[in-house]
């Protein structure tokens, strides 16, 4: 062969050899870092199906994202990936909206972007958080924003950014960055602020709004709703729930305490219902605070037919009696009589609980029983359940011999069918007093008590208040 072809072909050999050879080969592109799916831990009580539910999953895709875990052996503690949340990463958590608390404000104080709060809980309108909201949130900060563990405040309308750190004994610079601005003069008067290295609560309410809160929560159909409200100064305060006028009442004296009690009513649409406080100041302005509430459904049994007197359920006769009680229950007394849980009335046997659906002489079922009914013949006493003023005691057509008691700040109680009455109209009574006794008079198939307790104008179950101590 050619001495000079074969020394071609030795250096076409080499060349590729060197040019497949790994050791000289063209630096390639690192793969894309892999970002890790958030995680949950599992609580007492969680299952798969309330997990995936929660966070939007299918219970097969959290069963595919996470080998090895089944349904039976899930346990307390256990760490689950959470799929299908991209870019997300981190622990995951639920937080309850607060009362005057947005997207804007929890993100703020918990050092994480909005828009990660919008993925997470697949917010349609992030501007509308209803109070005690379940929000999925994540205990690790994104990267560039505040520390988490802030505490929030909603400063005084009169007050900057500067008056508002020498107050807290901080940084004004300092304090700028931590809330996301360029410097101490960008903050707007009012605004919220945090303040790093608090505690996890929030005072996002208007000023001189410092507190609300509602209890028992959720509402619930045929359940009293209690709104406390807590001022940083005197003012007058006034507000509505839905349709309902909500009518606060200073507590012992004390102008900085504001309560109102709003019964929810028994066919109440089960729904998210505004919630609007508004307060005026010492100078006239007035700040509002606008947030919904929940309405949850209450689980009440349906009654057996009922054949009752004729006249007992002519409209005739019943609107004009529904519209005399309705006047007679709906003044708000400025005074609260009570104190504590209410006792029971009677001794007797519970024989109808409230709220259950009724029917009458064959009619639709589109009443319900608005009261308890305790059984016992006419020597069985009826006693006061708390402290009160009489307002009324007389014969009713449908309610039969009947007497009605102001316990103050819109809470009345009534007592049916008795037959007799012991009290006369402006009687001071006390828990424990004798004022009847049982009967069969008005819309009865038989001797017994009704009982029934109205807040804010609306009929709601007695029984919750002997076991909750309203305000």
């Amino acid at each position: 062969m050619n001495s000079n072809l074969w020394r071609r072909l030795s250096w076409l050999s080499l060349s590729l050899l060197l040019w497949a050879s790994p050791s000289w080969a063209a630096p390639q592109p690192a793969p894309p870092a892999q970002t890790a799916a958030p995680h949950y831990v599992v609580q007492a009580g969680d299952t798969l199906f309330e997990i995936a539910g929660r966070f939007g999953v299918s219970v097969d895709a959290l069963l595919e994202a996470n080998p090895g875990v089944a349904a039976e052996t899930l346990a307390v503690g256990a760490s689950l990936s959470i799929p299908g949340l991209s870019g997300i990463s981190g622990t995951l958590s639920t937080h309850a909206a607060e009362p005057g608390e947005t997207l804007d404000s929890l993100a703020l104080r918990l050092g994480l972007r909005r828009e990660t709060l919008v993925v997470l809980n697949g917010i349609v309108n992030p501007e509308l958080l209803y109070i005690n909201q379940p929000v999925i949130i994540v205990l690790e900060p994104d990267a560039g924003f505040a520390t988490p563990n802030a505490a929030a405040f909603r400063a005084s309308p009169e007050g900057g950014l500067l008056a508002f750190a020498a107050a807290h004994n901080q940084n004004p610079w300092a304090l700028a960055a931590a809330n996301r601005l360029p410097s101490p003069i960008r903050a707007v008067p009012g605004a919220l602020w945090v303040i790093p290295g608090g505690e996890l609560a929030t005072r996002a309410l208007p000023y001189p709004l410092r507190g609300l809160q509602l209890q028992p929560f959720p509402a619930i159909q045929g359940h009293t709703l209690s709104v406390h409200a807590t001022l940083a100064a005197p003012a007058a305060i006034s507000g509505s729930l839905g349709a309902w006028t909500l009518t606060f009442n200073p507590e012992a004296g004390s102008d900085l305490d504001q309560y109102a009690l709003q019964g929810i009513h028994r066919f109440a649409d089960p729904d998210l219902y505004p919630l609007t406080i508004a307060v005026a100041g010492p100078g006239g302005q007035v700040v509002a605070l606008s947030q919904r509430v929940a309405v949850r459904a209450g689980d009440y049994l349906v009654d057996l037919p009922l054949t009752v007197d004729p006249e007992t359920i002519d409209p005739a006769v019943t609107e004009p009696e529904n519209e005399q009680v309705q006047a007679i229950v709906s003044p708000v007394t400025p005074v609260r009589l009570w104190n504590g849980p209410f006792a029971l009335p009677s001794v007797g046997a519970l024989r109808s609980a409230f709220g259950s659906l009724r029917s009458y002489n064959g009619g639709p079922y589109n009443a319900f029983h608005a009261g308890v009914d305790y059984s016992g013949g006419e020597d069985r006493p009826i006693t006061a359940p708390a402290a009160g003023v009489v307002v009324f005691a007389g014969p009713l057509v449908v309610r039969g011999n009947a007497t009605i008691i102001d316990h103050g700040w819109g809470v009345y109680s009534g007592y049916w069918h008795q037959s007799v009455t012991e009290v006369q109209v402006g009687d001071r009574v006390d828990a424990g007093q004798v004022i009847g006794y049982n009967g069969a008079t008005g819309r009865v198939t038989g001797p017994h008590l009704h009982w029934e307790l109205w807040v804010g104008g609306v009929q709601v179950n007695p029984e919750q208040w002997t076991m909750t101590a309203f305000p």
